[in-house]
């Protein structure tokens, strides 16, 4: 139950999740996309949108890319309506501007491969992490080559990725394991990803890109995560 009882604790968490927590944004836009028959794609929805989601298309699964966060008033509503629908809430936690570590992919690989569909899937504006992880869908579920799903997945259009900035890192790191896949054939991405030198790659990136008014934009206006 969110523990919000008072009509003052209810406004001061309703202006936390649509204003402090950016998520009025996402009522004009709420980036839905199938990834295939079972799986959608979207931004952070709000507690009416998550409803009208899980009546229309018959979802079973909500999986949260943010993580478990206890004390936000948006993960609590999303919690609470799940709980009262139904339907199973997956937490697991990946960052969009820095590299991928392997302990993250094993966790989403085990949700792909556990949970109930249909399932929803989000981050917070169903740009970055989304397409990231709606690689890994294609790839482990799918059977999809990495290139195939990364070239279908990872786009400015229609899902907004920008590359150009921090979350570009998402771009770097799969060009980086489709050249290596390219001189050892059938190597296997996770196994690769516990062995990338993360220092080196992330600086690699930064010295590959150089776009302050992106940052600027990314950071403060779109304030991704």
């Amino acid at each position: 139950m969110v523990p919000y009882e008072t009509l003052s604790d209810k406004i001061k968490a309703w202006y936390r999740a649509l204003v402090t927590e950016h998520n009025l944004v996402n009522t004009l836009w709420l980036n839905l996309h199938p990834v295939d028959e079972r799986l959608f794609r979207s931004a952070q929805p709000t507690p009416w949108q998550l409803k009208k989601l899980i009546r229309r298309h018959g979802i079973r699964t909500v999986i949260n890319l943010r993580g478990e966060q206890p004390k936000s008033p948006v993960y609590q509503f999303e919690k609470k309506v799940c709980d009262e629908m139904g339907v199973a809430l997956e937490n697991t936690r990946i960052f969009s501007r820095s590299v991928v570590e392997a302990r993250f992919l094993r966790d989403l690989k085990k949700i792909f491969e556990a949970c109930e569909y249909p399932a929803l899937m989000h981050c917070k504006a169903g740009a970055d992490r989304s397409s990231l992880a709606a690689v890994f869908y294609l790839h482990w579920v799918k059977g999809w080559p990495i290139e195939k799903a990364y070239r279908k997945e990872v786009r400015f259009w229609p899902f907004g990725y920008i590359r150009r900035s921090g979350a570009g890192i998402i771009a770097y790191y799969f060009e980086a394991f489709i050249a290596y896949e390219k001189e050892h054939p059938g190597a296997d991405i996770v196994a690769w990803t516990e062995t990338l030198d993360r220092d080196a790659m992330k600086e690699g990136f930064e010295k590959s890109r150089k776009s302050s008014l992106v940052d600027l934009f990314y950071e403060k206006i779109l304030r991704r995560e």
